[in-house]
């Protein structure tokens, strides 16, 4: 099988310059765990990930469910407090780059060794010239295995 045999598509992407409050929301929204991000010319820079907004310099993903951190409520001023650093926080300050992604054209073999190799969730496909036609994550495998047993 192909990359593009089993991606999932449209994907769904955010500019240079979007906020993490932007990013959550869309993926809180959509139910997905990762955003796309592309440049002015649409050529896929960085990847935004659930996991990113656990890092150091993220916004703690699970305030925006339940106002919930390190297993203890936020009063109505530390959780304002995050969400005000959600509003000001550029995307390119947590995404990850570069990204190991894949041609449509890729065996689905490759993309699970980028899985495996680079220890990630989700392999963007693009285009040619850079720019994002699909994404695989590793639940899309997990499916694609149960419809085959």
């Amino acid at each position: 099988m192909k990359a593009k045999e089993v991606m999932v598509s449209p994907v769904v992407s955010v500019p240079l310059g979007a906020t993490l409050d932007e990013v959550a929301r869309l993926m809180v929204e959509r139910r997905i765990g990762s955003v796309l991000v592309v440049d002015g010319e649409g050529r896929l820079v960085g990847i935004v990930t659930e996991t990113d907004f656990l890092k150091e310099r993220g916004i703690p993903f699970s305030t925006y469910r339940a106002p919930m951190l390190m297993g203890r409520y936020l009063d109505g001023a530390g959780l304002e407090r995050i969400l005000e650093e959600a509003r000001t926080t550029r995307v390119e300050e947590i995404m990850t780059a570069p990204v190991h992604a894949v041609g449509s054209e890729e065996p689905l073999a490759r993309v699970l060794e980028r899985m495996l190799t680079y220890d990630i969730n989700h392999v963007p496909v693009v285009d040619r010239e850079g720019r994002p036609i699909g994404i695989i994550s590793r639940f899309d495998l997990l499916k694609l295995l149960q419809a085959r047993l």
